[in-house]
């Protein structure tokens, strides 16, 4: 990857990484690698949405009853948790650049990062693959400190109550909180709407994380199906 970034112009970027993707035989790795493109070489989230836009629309065209476009104006839901999904894809990059964030940040925060200020989370997991494939160990524990930092201040208000949402997260759907959990965490709207909805009727807050959790099923049968 730093090889990679370290060419001077994006074409040719984008280039080496396609190939280095093509040439890619572990599935996990080859799904990470299309992932540093999107995040660090292309538009990010924008590009990641967009991709997904035009799947969609694939999907749509080649089995009209069984897949519904993604049109915020239609579907908000459905959207936001494509978005939600795609910045926890970008949230393990620098959770591989580096690997000491995995253990004192959720997933969902780094998410929240990103979201928040999507280029410097950029930039820096950039910087930091460019100094750490160069060597550069003061440039990278610089950029590591500065990471963290932004990782605390991207931290919910209302973490005190992540507990109770994990909760009824697992409830909703039986098996696995995740990634329901975090698709309602990185967005403090939906966070506090779910603790609000608990405070009052949870049966109400449970039917709307089923709904979530539809979506998310949604997207992800989306995402498989182009695996295939």
């Amino acid at each position: 990857m730093a090889a990679v970034l370290a060419l001077p112009e994006r074409r040719q970027q984008i280039i080496q990484m396609t190939v280095r993707i093509a040439m890619c035989l572990d599935a996990e790795a080859r799904t990470f690698l299309a992932d540093c493109q999107a995040g660090l070489i292309e538009s990010g989230l924008e590009y990641m949405r967009r991709r997904r836009h035009e799947i969609l629309s694939a999907l749509q065209e080649q089995a009209k009853e069984a897949i519904v476009i993604v049109d915020s104006s239609e579907d908000q839901l459905l959207e936001a948790a494509g978005m939600a999904l795609d910045a926890m894809r970008l949230a393990e990059i620098p959770r591989q650049v580096f690997p000491d964030i995995r253990e004192q940040h959720p997933l969902h925060v780094i998410a929240r990062a990103i979201l928040a200020d999507e280029t410097a989370m950029r930039q820096l997991s950039i910087d930091a693959v460019r100094a750490h494939g160069s060597a550069n160990s003061v440039l990278y524990e610089q950029l590591g400190k500065e990471l963290r930092g932004r990782l605390e201040r991207a931290r919910p208000p209302w973490a005190g109550a992540l507990a109770t949402i994990q909760a009824a997260c697992l409830e909703a759907n039986p098996g696995s909180a995740e990634p329901l959990l975090s698709v309602i965490a990185v967005d403090d709207i939906r966070a506090n709407l779910v603790i609000e909805l608990l405070a009052g009727n949870r049966s109400e807050a449970l039917e709307y994380l089923r709904g979530v959790q539809e979506k998310i099923d949604t997207l992800l049968e989306i995402e498989a199906q182009q695996k295939r």
